[in-house]
This record gives C-alpha cells, structure tokens and sequence, in this order.
C-alpha cells in the first residue's frame, strides 16, 4: 500500500496477471512471458505471449459531502489490457489464441472484483471494476503469410476516497 492508488493498481496488474497467466500459473498453454507497463502497443516489439497494461487517464466523477461531514471523491481511472501471441501460420489459430488470451484477462478481472479492496493509505479505496467491450483482432497474412492475434480488455477501476 502506497500514498498513491494508483500505481497500486497498476503493481497489482503486473505481478497477479503474470502470475495467473504466466510460467507456473494456472494455465499450461498460452503461457504469457511477460507483462509490461507502457503508453504504446507495439506487436513486433514484445517476446509473446504478451500482456501490456494502459493507464494514463482518471475521471473524478463526483465530490463533496454526502452526509457523513466528509467530502468524498469517485474517480474512474482507464484502463487497457492488450495481448498479443506469437505468428501462426493460419488465420483460424491466430484468432482463436486472441480470443482465449482476451477470456482469461476477462476471467481474472471477474475473480478479483474491487482488485482485492487495493487502498491508498490517503484512503482512496477500490470499490469495483467494470469491464467494457473487448476486441480482438488479427494482424498480418499478406507478408509470409504469417497471422499474429491481438486482443483488447478495456475497463474502469472505480475508486472513493
């Protein structure tokens, strides 16, 4: 716990995704090599399967007293989960390796609603994560025929403080 929520969030992110999708994790296929926090997507640079962490936008939805004599501060901070596995040689297996990618980033968000309860110690608090609409899409096929699967897991930590 830190004074600053988020970049809890975004440790928090790192290490459980890797540890859930990663070597030794639960799954023994699509083993994910790394995670990385970054501001940019770029496929050809990362050692897939990848998963790369956005967060670079927060939203105070509301603030002021609610009753209590507290002022109370709602955010929204933005996040992306992007994947990206490794060139295959068809369409079919490039799409169908994205999708299970972008179900297991969906399954670890719904196990760990509110990311555990994460807290600030200026008490900003996780309240509940709100998964948006996912993609995926598939890269490549013109070049060597080679076919790469990406995904997209965008959702909202919201948080009081």
């Amino acid at each position: 716990m830190s004074a600053i929520l988020w970049t809890d969030v975004d440790n928090y992110l790192l290490t459980n995704i890797l540890a859930d999708m990663g070597s030794g994790g639960l799954y023994g296929t699509l083993i994910v090599n790394e995670v990385l926090l970054s501001d940019s997507f770029k496929p050809e640079k990362y050692n897939p399967p990848t998963v790369v962490i956005f967060s670079n936008n927060v939203r105070p939805i509301s603030q002021g007293p609610h009753g209590d004599g507290e002022v109370h501060i709602y955010s929204e901070y933005s996040y992306w989960l992007a994947c990206v596995d490794d060139e295959q040689t068809t369409y079919a297996v490039a799409k169908s390796n994205a999708q299970t990618l972008v179900q297991r980033l969906r399954t670890f968000l719904l196990t760990r609603f509110a990311l555990g309860g994460l807290a600030s110690t200026f008490v900003e608090t996780v309240y509940e994560t709100a998964i948006k609409d996912m993609r995926v899409e598939v890269l490549g096929g013109n070049v060597g025929g080679k076919f790469k699967g990406v995904g997209a897991v965008p959702f909202i930590v919201r948080t009081e403080t």
